[in-house]
């Protein structure tokens, strides 16, 4: 692809992101992303079949950087590479990125129901049963504990404040952020040892299961939903 190419691409996706954001995926079209990059609408399907085609690389788009900023983050903090830090950096990074955020927070009027699709769009499998396993032989986390447990139990406490925002939030509420702070200080510091091990490993573990995730989420040969 060449370099003018791959800019048009990101401005489509860009668009994309943008009309999504302000309106919903349903009523986002082929022709307001074409009008907002200032190219025709035949333009754009020369460079995506439909417009499932569109959202589902814009999505793609969106989780991949969302891991990678993660990551970038869990290796720059000397305490990264434990369950705390990498629950409290990929928190951090999707309650930052409006599209992400999006996803959760308006029980689900943004991709109307993609989340419920393929299994790339679920951010839980950042935290997967074989990743915390690692992090057990690591002495990261606590041997007692059953990883596929655990697996669940913080995916549910990624995405459960998000989901519960639209229902529970009133003038009276405090803001998500504190929520998702007590929770890494009372649940997810408890799933590690009293004397945990050098963190080390557990970010350079984070690091192979992010640099994966980029990949399948890069494989353009999946099909679109």
């Amino acid at each position: 692809m060449s370099a003018r190419d791959a800019h048009r691409r990101e401005k489509l996706l860009d668009a994309t992101v943008a009309l999504i954001l302000r309106s919903g995926v349903r009523r986002t079209s082929i022709d307001e992303i074409a009008r907002d990059v200032g190219i025709s609408k035949g333009a754009v399907y020369l460079e995506f079949p439909s417009k499932a085609a569109l959202v589902d690389a814009a999505v793609r788009r969106e989780f991949s950087h969302y891991i990678a900023q993660t990551c970038s983050r869990v290796e720059a903090d000397p305490e990264g590479g434990r369950l705390s830090g990498i629950y409290r950096h990929s928190i951090a990074v999707l309650l930052e990125r409006p599209f992400m955020r999006a996803l959760y927070a308006d029980n689900g009027r943004i991709l109307d129901g993609l989340l419920r699709g393929p299994e790339r769009y679920r951010p839980r499998v950042l935290l997967g049963t074989a990743f915390l396993q690692q992090l057990t032989d690591a002495g990261l986390l606590r041997a007692d504990v059953d990883p596929a447990v655990t697996s669940h139990l913080i995916s549910v406490l990624s995405v459960g404040p998000l989901l519960a925002e639209p229902l529970l939030s009133d003038e009276t509420t405090p803001p998500v952020e504190a929520t998702f702070e007590l929770l890494a200080d009372l649940v997810v510091t408890g799933l590690e040892p009293d004397s945990p091990s050098d963190p080390a490993p557990g970010a350079a573990a984070f690091r192979e299961l992010a640099e994966g995730l980029i990949r399948a989420l890069a494989d353009d040969s999946q099909p679109a939903h």
